[in-house]
């Protein structure tokens, strides 16, 4: 089963967030149940 589309803004919201927290990028996808490299390709395609 394929996960749902997650939209742009949402994704770079979630990226700042990330960024914002202090935390690693893997505690803070741990954190949030997001996968790595998941999360990885959203700030690939953010640039």
């Amino acid at each position: 089963m394929r996960a749902k589309t997650i939209p742009k803004e949402k994704q770079y919201q979630l990226v700042l967030e990330c960024r914002q927290s202090g935390l690693s990028d893997y505690s803070w996808c741990l954190e949030y149940d997001i996968k790595l490299g998941t999360f990885y390709n959203w700030v690939k395609c953010l640039r």
